[in-house]
């Protein structure tokens, strides 16, 4: 069961008898937003869906030794010489370790066969650094000859070990922006009321230049990753990790990173956490930790209150503020102007995301510390205005925090955290998008992939790329997700879709074989030496777009800006 289950039950329920023309009036009728959710709470508790809610949905699971000992079994079967699965044993030790109560020899046991699957993998530093995670958490005395034995083998073969890949720096191509540090000087906001706020270059781009290099307001990272990286940096450190006190669902690389997460959001999440996992997708997820990272910003309720009715932080986007002289609360200015284009939007759609935000506030208010920070009445009422805003943003404008495509990979795979990026959300989709994004951590990177004419307008895929999906297709989901109907140049003239697209004669093959083996094997060297290459080819040859010479150069640049950044998981590279 997820919250659209429980949207679709009770409306059907609405449906069935013969409620859901009232319902749907009284709700229209509310004017403030908080009223509409309150609303929809007092429903979902009168139709028992709360009390269903927390009777078959654990709010957080407990530290439990037989569990963890389970986990630890597993992994020890992945592990094993039948099967050397070590990315599996690594997460299931992982697992184990967070479901170890504290204090219990099940922890320090943990921390030694995590240790034994870098021995196996030559990563000889790791593999110390967990040996001493080991020993700290008292390792069991009848156990140590065997930790001390792979302590001294590690001693002897660490030099061996090769120095970890230092990841490409890059820097903007331009002089940066005098109010917003993070961007060129060339990029300029306009507006329109067909386009919105959009996004263009008063001087020539071409393929290759960095044009942003933003930090996001806050990130969130996804559930499938809560056992593979950091909870606050959303480094991956699984080879690291440690595990939060309280939940069995979060892990940090450092102290300082469980530090800085147990003093601000996961305070108010650790008590829910697997709720939260469990009911809820990473756009809610975004979208509370985006919620709850500004009432982190500001002492008390009443003082956010009072920061965002004023004035001058009413809609406004990056262009409006001067990034050099902000305080950490003004920085939450450009996320809280973001559009929700709640005008837009039908009752049915309205009535479904308060459904969402009343069973997330409900469980967020009464079962954690929020609840006494929100005070009363009017501060629980603009707690509940806040998410219901962003609930509405973070669809159409926070960002997926992805690594490389890997083949045979799930979506999961790919993408790790979602991010609340101010700038970034004010560049409009293109079904065939001029730059391209990609993260180094939580670092977002804006490439131009495409030339760009001084005065044209850049452009960002939302997800609906020509080359892999239909028009139909693409049209269909933006319409849905984002409220607009693509008109972009790929929807206009119809582009077909990569392996349909023609071989131009007037084009030769910069790409071949070896470049796809190579870069496929994530072959720093290469990368480094080719992407030039790539970059001018695609510049050099832009009026021949689309065709297959070129989509096929797209990919391999593509492929070597992730190769350089490090933007490859762990897996792959072993």
């Amino acid at each position: 069961m997820d919250v659209y289950d429980v949207s679709d039950d009770l409306v059907k329920k609405l449906n069935d008898w013969k409620l859901i023309a009232i319902i749907s009036g009284k709700f229209n009728e509310l004017k403030e937003n908080y009223s509409k959710v309150n609303f929809v709470e007092h429903a979902l508790i009168d139709f028992k869906y709360m009390e269903k809610i927390f009777l078959t949905v654990s709010l957080r699971e407990n530290k439990c030794n037989k569990r963890s000992v389970e986990f630890r079994m597993l992994g020890n079967e992945q592990f094993s010489l039948k099967n050397r699965k070590y990315f599996q044993a690594l997460e299931l030790y992982n697992k184990s370790i967070c479901y170890a109560e504290p204090n219990s020899e099940h922890l320090s046991i943990g921390y030694a066969n995590r240790s034994a699957v870098f021995f196996e993998w030559k990563r000889y530093r790791e593999c110390l650094a967990n040996i001493e995670l080991a020993r700290k958490a008292n390792y069991p005395e009848r156990l140590r000859h065997k930790l001390d034995k792979r302590e001294r083998d590690c001693q002897q073969l660490v030099q061996q070990q090769p120095p970890d890949i230092v990841p490409y720096r890059f820097k903007l191509s331009f002089e940066s922006h005098p109010q917003v540090p993070s961007i060129a000087n060339c990029l300029e906001m306009r507006e329109t009321p067909d386009e919105g706020r959009f996004i263009v270059t008063n001087r020539d781009l071409v393929v290759g230049d960095v044009i942003a290099i933003e930090q996001p307001f806050c990130s969130s990272l996804l559930a499938p990753m809560r056992y593979i990286r950091c909870a606050t940096c959303k480094e991956e450190r699984y080879l690291t990790l440690i595990p939060c006190d309280s939940c069995c669902s979060a892990m940090f690389c450092s102290e300082e990173c469980k530090e800085r997460a147990t003093s601000t959001f996961h305070k108010y999440e650790c008590p829910i956490i697997d709720l939260l996992h469990r009911m809820f997708n990473k756009i809610h997820g975004i979208a509370l930790r985006t919620t709850l990272s500004a009432l982190d910003l500001h002492g008390s309720i009443e003082e956010l209150m009072a920061y965002c009715d004023q004035p001058q932080n009413q809609h406004k986007s990056v262009f409006d503020l001067d990034y050099t002289q902000l305080t950490p609360q003004e920085h939450y200015r450009a996320i809280h102007g973001l559009v929700t284009n709640q005008h837009l939007r039908s009752v049915s759609d309205l009535f479904q995301r308060s459904v969402v935000c009343a069973v997330l506030k409900h469980f967020i208010i009464e079962y954690t510390p929020l609840k006494e920070y929100l005070g009363g009445e009017d501060g629980r009422n603009f707690f509940t205005d806040l998410l219901f805003r962003h609930l509405q943003t973070s669809p159409s404008n926070m960002h997926g925090i992805d690594l490389v495509e890997q083949p045979n990979e799930t979506k999961d795979d790919q993408s790790y955290a979602s991010g609340a990026y101010a700038f970034l959300s004010l560049i409009n989709h293109s079904c065939a998008p001029n730059t391209m994004r990609i993260n180094q951590g939580v670092h977002a990177y804006l490439f131009v992939l495409r030339p760009i004419k001084a005065g044209d307008v850049l452009y960002d895929n939302y997800g609906a790329h020509f080359a892999v999906f239909s028009k139909k297709q693409r049209q269909e989901t933006l319409s849905m997700q984002y409220r607009f109907n693509c008109k972009c140049e790929a929807c206009e003239l119809d582009y077909l879709k990569y392996r349909q697209l023609p071989h131009k004669a007037c084009v030769p093959l910069v790409t071949d074989d070896t470049d796809m083996k190579l870069l496929g094997a994530y072959n720093y060297d290469f990368a480094v030496n080719n992407y030039r290459k790539y970059c001018e080819f695609l510049t050099q040859y832009a009026d021949a777009f689309p065709c297959a010479q070129i989509s096929s150069a797209e990919e391999c640049l593509k492929m070597a800006l992730h190769v350089m950044m490090d933007a490859v998981p762990l897996k792959a590279k072993m």
